[in-house]
C-alpha cells in the first residue's frame, strides 16, 4: 500500500508540473485571441505569418496537453482520469483519508497533567472527524467536477486534436480527397481553452489536497504568468 500511495503522491506532483505548464503556454496564447492591441500590432504587415503559425502552433499544443493532462490511460502517464480511477479503491481512499485527518500534536504527547492531556484528546478527535468530513467532501464535490468536465463537447474536441491531428495524423475521404481533419468542424472555441483550463485547475488542486495534502499559491502564479505575457507583448520590448 505504501508504494501504491508513493506513485499517487508522485503522480499527482508530476500532474501539478504539468499543468503550470499548460497556464505558461497559455498564457502567451490568450492575448492572441483576445487582446486587439496585440492582434494589431503583431499579427498584421510583416508579422502576420509569423504570428498565425504561432498562434496556431501554441493553440494545437495547448489543446493537446489538456487532452493528455486529462484523458491519458498509461499507468505511467499522471492524467486526472487516471488519479480518480485509484481513487475509487477503496483501501487506497480510507489511506489518503487518514493521512489527510490525522495529525501528530505535539502538546497531546508532552502533556504531563492527565486531566489536561484527555481534554486535548478530546480535542484532536473532533478535529480529526472535521477533517475526514473536509476530505469526503473535496472528493465528492471533485468527483461531481470530474464527471462534468469529462463529458463536456468541447473536452472531446480536444482529445479528437490529440489523437487524430497533434499526435497522428489522420486523414479523411472527402469528395474524392484525402484530407487532415478540419479544427472548425470540432465545434470549439477559444473560450473552450480558458474554460478548460479553469475547470482543470479546480480538480488538479483537489486532487493534490487528497493524496498530498498539499495546497498551492495559484494567485502568486497568476501575477507571475500576467506579467510575462504582458512583458513579451510590450510592443516597447
Amino acid at each position: 500500500m505504501k508504494s501504491k500511495i508513493q506513485k499517487l503522491e508522485g503522480h499527482a506532483s508530476q500532474l501539478l508540473d504539468g499543468f503550470i505548464h499548460l497556464r505558461e503556454k497559455y498564457a502567451l496564447l490568450h492575448p492572441m485571441l483576445f487582446d486587439e492591441n496585440v492582434v494589431k500590432l503583431r499579427g498584421s504587415n510583416l508579422q502576420a505569418r509569423g504570428f498565425l503559425t504561432l498562434r496556431h502552433s501554441l493553440f494545437l499544443t495547448c489543446a493537446q496537453d489538456i487532452a493528455k493532462l486529462t484523458f491519458d490511460k498509461d499507468k505511467r502517464a499522471p492524467s486526472i482520469r487516471k488519479l480518480f480511477e485509484e481513487l475509487k479503491e477503496h483501501s487506497i481512499s480510507s489511506s489518503l483519508k487518514d493521512s489527510f485527518s490525522i495529525w501528530k500534536s505535539p502538546s497531546l504527547e508532552s502533556e504531563k497533567d492527565p486531566e489536561i492531556a484527555e481534554a486535548l484528546k478530546r480535542i484532536e478527535v473532533r478535529e480529526q472527524e472535521g477533517r475526514r468530513r473536509q476530505f469526503e467532501e473535496i472528493l465528492c464535490s471533485a468527483q461531481n467536477a470530474w464527471a462534468t468536465l469529462s463529458n463536456a463537447a468541447y473536452m472531446k474536441g480536444f482529445l479528437t486534436i490529440r489523437d487524430k491531428i497533434t499526435a497522428h495524423t489522420e486523414v479523411q475521404h472527402v469528395v474524392d480527397k484525402y484530407q487532415p481533419i478540419d479544427i472548425g468542424t470540432l465545434g470549439i472555441k477559444w473560450g473552450d481553452l480558458k474554460r478548460a483550463i479553469e475547470e482543470m485547475q479546480e480538480l488538479v488542486e483537489s486532487l493534490n489536497l487528497l493524496i498530498r495534502n498539499s495546497g498551492f499559491a495559484w494567485d502568486q502564479l497568476d501575477h507571475e504568468l500576467s506579467k510575462a505575457s504582458e512583458n513579451f507583448w510590450d510592443p516597447s520590448n
